[in-house]
């Protein structure tokens, strides 16, 4: 197998996982899919006639009206409904309220006695403490419920958009004794096969937009009703309220409910009774097993891997790319229409179109290979962002500047010209290389631009001519492994035999004029401002403290920077105004309590107002940390009672 074939291979492969578990694991992509299934039930389910064996009686607002109060339903009523479905010979009852409370004794004792004596398989829905019962509610409900009809009301959701999917099997309780859902206990008692696992809800279709898939009756009509309408039904009471035990079901979608009661949700009696029919009638589930799906996604990430073969232009390909996924979209529609069937729509979709899109990029990039040989060749002298800028934007050779705000990093070799006296041309020109050449690839690295190469000085810029939007952060994070790359470097026997010395940063951001400056056969692309050398001034600030990285506090803002602390307020040389400037400490040089303790010192020091505090302040940082060459040079000015709140440097 060639290289080109396995790469393909791995491609197809990916492909078909991530679009398998993104949809089932990515809750923006299983959402959309479930949504595709949903709308489909909703406007497109087979019609079918009304169950022929179950039968709904309602508690309806006019039910309501009958009693002296609204809730709990009036006992003497329910037990006369029971009572009633009984003579009439029906062959189940679904009770789906919630007996948890009492009302009124006589009742309720009368209740209790039909639920014990009902000759009718009988389930009644019973709550448990993590649905929010209390235990005196647990009380009452154990009391009056047989054990043998209890049934958990729960309906099975989905966590993300609270749409009922599945049919609830029951829960085992903190006793180890298993309660199965209302719907499944019936279920069983009626004959059928006990239910395993979780079993997606298959929907009954109705035989018109005007009549439900199963015939309803208010209860409070019962005793004028003809028991022959009854007899050997399975019977499911429960409330038909607005604002009362509604739930999101597919149906809820349907475009002529929005105005009708369904608006709020589907009654939880009605799902209750699709449940049943499903479980009764063996009803299988309309998604295709599991098996076929994978079969689906394979043959679609085939196709999708099959389309970058076409030598054809890239937007015919586009165009048949869509059409095909509109006719499967279509095709999947019409299936459901007619046969019943729900086909995933969105994860082959996704299969085809990351196998199109994935295989596409790798032959582009195949394609592009000689045009990277050439741009990486270039990128060994300038940025590889630039040589980009450079490629795709030919009106940038044009002598012109703009202004632009910059994050400018200046390094420098401590006693670079002693050593350069020193050392052997040929030693020190290798490791000068070497040097460099890592300098300048972590500028690269971080998105920088390498302006200027001065002895042993780099001169970089961040945000020109390609926008970095965080050119700050870019910048510190370029000096943070620079100083790591030094330090490392310095180490090395060869560094150690010249007396390599520290390196030294200096970053600050401003706005300056950035653009091709020279004469019309030769010019450069450089930044001019007051900005250029504030930075450079600003790595000069390291040589008094004996610090590593210097920044400006414009620069420490917008690089979100959290490990600095600050050195002082500098009046760079040839400026007027004092700028303040930071250190970047080296990670676990200083604790945290240490940094907190000193910028409370600094603070006390800068206001000018209680120098006996900050020289106290300061003594006691410098006891505990006598190498803190800032703490020791502050400690010096305090205690000869010089203005310790700006500093005048005199020198780059």
């Amino acid at each position: 197998m060639n290289r080109r074939l396995l790469i393909f291979v791995v491609i197809m492969l990916v492909s078909a996982l991530f679009s398998w578990f993104g949809v089932r694991y990515i809750v923006v992509l299983g959402m959309v899919e479930h949504w595709l299934e949903d709308i489909r039930i909703a406007t497109l389910q087979p019609p079918e006639p009304q169950h022929p064996d179950i039968v709904i009686l309602t508690i309806t607002e006019e039910t309501l009206a009958r009693f002296p109060y609204r809730s709990p339903v009036d006992r003497a009523f329910l037990a006369d409904t029971l009572e009633r479905l009984e003579k009439a010979g029906v062959r189940g009852i679904l009770v789906d309220l919630l007996l948890d409370q009492p009302t009124e004794p006589l009742k309720d004792a009368r209740l209790k006695t039909t639920l014990v004596r009902l000759s009718v398989p009988l389930m009644v829905s019973y709550g448990h403490a993590e649905a929010g019962l209390t235990e005196a509610q647990m009380v009452f409900q154990d009391e009056n419920i047989p054990k043998g009809s209890r049934g958990l009301a729960n309906l099975m959701k989905d966590s993300y958009d609270q749409m009922v999917r599945w049919i609830y099997p029951g829960q085992k309780m903190p006793d180890g004794t298993f309660i199965p859902a209302v719907v499944p206990g019936l279920a069983v008692k009626l004959g059928a096969t006990p239910a395993v696992g979780i079993i997606p809800m298959a929907w009954r279709g109705a035989p018109d937009a005007q009549t439900g898939p199963f015939r309803f009756f208010p209860s409070h009509m019962l005793p004028l009703l003809p028991d022959v309408w009854f007899k050997d039904k399975i019977v499911l009471i429960g409330a038909d309220l607005p604002m009362t035990d509604r739930h999101r079901s597919p149906f809820s979608l349907k475009a002529h409910e929005m105005d009708g009661p369904d608006r709020f949700g589907t009654a939880g009696v009605v799902i209750h009774a699709h449940a049943l029919a499903q479980l009764l009638d063996h009803r299988p589930s309309p998604f295709i097993a599991q098996s076929w799906q994978w079969g689906l996604i394979v043959v679609a990430t085939l196709g999708g891997g099959g389309m970058v073969a076409l030598n054809l232009w890239t937007v015919v390909r586009l165009l048949i790319i869509a059409i095909a996924v509109v006719l499967y979209w279509v095709g999947g529609f019409v299936l459901f229409k007619h046969g019943g069937v729900s086909l995933p729509l969105l994860t082959p979709t996704l299969a085809f179109l990351l196998a199109f899109a994935i295989c596409e990029i790798y032959e582009r990039q195949r394609d592009r290979q000689q045009k990277k040989f050439l741009k990486e060749a270039f990128s060994k002298y300038l940025s590889a962002k630039f040589v980009d800028h450079l490629v795709n934007n030919r009106d940038f050779l044009a002598r012109r500047a703009q202004r632009r705000e910059l994050t400018l990093l200046f390094t420098d070799v401590e006693d670079f010209t002693t050593m350069s006296e020193k050392a052997d041309p040929e030693t020190m020109a290798v490791q000068m290389n070497q040097y460099l050449d890592g300098v300048c690839n972590l500028c690269l690295k971080h998105g920088g631009m390498v302006v200027d190469l001065m002895g042993d000085a780099v001169f970089s810029m961040f945000n020109a001519p390609v926008d970095i939007p965080d050119h700050a952060a870019c910048a510190v994070n370029a000096a943070l492994e620079i100083r790591t790359f030094a330090a490392g470097f310095q180490q090395t026997p060869e560094a150690q035999a010249l007396g390599f010395g520290r390196t030294r940063i200096g970053i600050h951001t401003g706005v300056v004029q950035v653009g091709n400056f020279g004469s019309t056969q030769q010019w450069k692309y450089t930044p001019l401002g007051d900005a250029v050398n504030v930075a450079s001034r600003i790595e000069g600030v390291n040589k008094l403290f004996g610090t590593d990285i210097c920044i400006s506090e414009i620069s420490v803002r917008a690089g979100g920077v959290t490990q600095s602390r600050p050195l002082g307020h500098f009046v760079l040389k040839g400026k007027g105004e004092a700028l303040t400037i930071h250190e970047i400490p080296p990670e676990k040089l200083y604790s945290p309590d240490y940094l907190h303790r000193y910028r409370l010192a600094f603070s006390i020091m800068i206001e000018g107002q209680r120098q006996a505090e900050a020289l106290e302040a300061f003594s006691s940082l410098a006891r505990e940390n006598p190498l803190d060459s800032c703490v020791a040079w502050y400690l010096s000015r305090l205690r000869q009672g010089l203005d310790c709140s700006r500093v005048v440097m005199m020198s780059k």
